[in-house]
């Protein structure tokens, strides 16, 4: 069954990718944008410009359209979910929100907004969620960000009795268009020929699960199109939550980068090295549940996506990198001193 897919905010990061992979499907997909964010869309993509915090007012264009379903990928309010489910609301029958698995408690005691022992690990769909809403309230710049909690989103939209809803809880995603570079500190270093990189003691053991781009992609696209899909909640990620020196060490194999790695105490570094988090508590998620009832599976091996992740990395850095060389060569000349006789 050929599928037309609204998709809403669909230009920055994992929306083109998911794009991209529903025409390649041959389905039809018309991306809702707000038209500051180029993108390199398959010519077939139709578009309508506007701003999701107005959605209302689009819902007779949207209608027009006669989507079969909605994905949603900025959908970060309960007020935005709330109009997201009023709108469609005799339009379309499946509504699919990108969540974050930053909903669980495990998150919470791991960016100490939650109190207590740590929550043992992995935690599958049915893991404890937050007790505090609103994460980002005590430092956050904007409304939205004040008002952001996909644990209410996800409320909001699984809550509706017309509207089957489709969560997916996605972990920490990299590779191309990865605006938060997340792994650009490690990468710029390797292809430097840096003699070494400096890690926090904190993070060096430290695992959170992750995801490249282009499969997390596919799990999105996997449960729009599977109708089994509706009404459930998916955690999506890798298999393996490595540890921070692990994923160095496997840029470092495919860099040809002969370095060291220096674990160092985290009083020892500069501010910022060790993240601030309680690194006693790893956010490692189960993914088995979308694997067995979707069927899903990596599309991109794990070295592929590491090759295209450094690619774009080192073509694209950030506009301004932090990168302390000065600061870390002082660093190991004392580290050296201490342990010279």
């Amino acid at each position: 069954m050929i599928m037309h897919v609204f998709v809403i905010g669909g230009t920055r990061f994992m929306g083109p990718a998911i794009i991209k992979r529903l025409v390649d499907l041959g389905h039809k997909v018309t991306v809702f944008h707000r038209g500051e964010t180029k993108a390199e869309l398959p010519p077939e993509v139709a578009r309508m410009l506007g701003d999701r915090n107005n959605l209302p007012s689009y819902r007779d264009k949207i209608q027009k359209i006669k989507p079969d379903a909605v994905l949603d990928m900025m959908c970060l309010t309960e007020l935005q979910a709330k109009e997201l489910v009023d709108t469609l609301d005799g339009i379309v029958k499946r509504v699919i929100v990108a969540s974050s698995q930053d909903v669980y408690r495990a998150f919470g005691r791991m960016n100490r907004t939650e109190t207590g022992e740590a929550e043992p690990v992995p935690i599958d769909e049915n893991g404890e969620l937050r007790h505090n809403l609103y994460p980002h309230r005590a430092f956050a710049e904007t409304q939205e960000r004040r008002m952001y909690d996909k644990i209410l989103v996800e409320q909001t939209v699984m809550g509706h009795p017309r509207i089957g809803g489709t969560i997916l809880r996605l972990p920490a995603v990299y590779g191309p268009n990865d605006h938060q570079h997340r792994w650009y500190s490690f990468i710029k270093p390797m292809s430097d020929q840096r003699p070494y990189i400096l890690l926090a003691k904190s993070l060096a053991d430290w695992r959170w699960t992750r995801g490249y781009v282009e499969n997390m992609a596919e799990a999105i696209v996997q449960s729009i199109l599977n109708p089994e899909a509706a009404g459930k909640v998916y955690n999506v990620g890798e298999k393996d939550a490595w540890t921070t020196r692990e994923w160095v060490e496997r840029f470092a194999t495919l860099m040809n980068w002969s370095g060291d790695v220096i674990v160092l105490p985290d009083d020892q570094l500069p501010e910022g090295f060790g993240w601030g988090i309680n690194a006693e508590q790893h956010v490692i998620f189960s993914s088995d549940k979308i694997r067995h009832e979707l069927g899903y599976k990596e599309t991109v091996s794990f070295e592929e996506g590491l090759k295209r992740t450094i690619a774009w990395e080192l073509q694209h850095p950030p506009e301004n990198p932090t990168l302390i060389y000065d600061a870390e060569n002082e660093i190991m000349k004392q580290q050296n001193a201490k342990i010279q006789p």
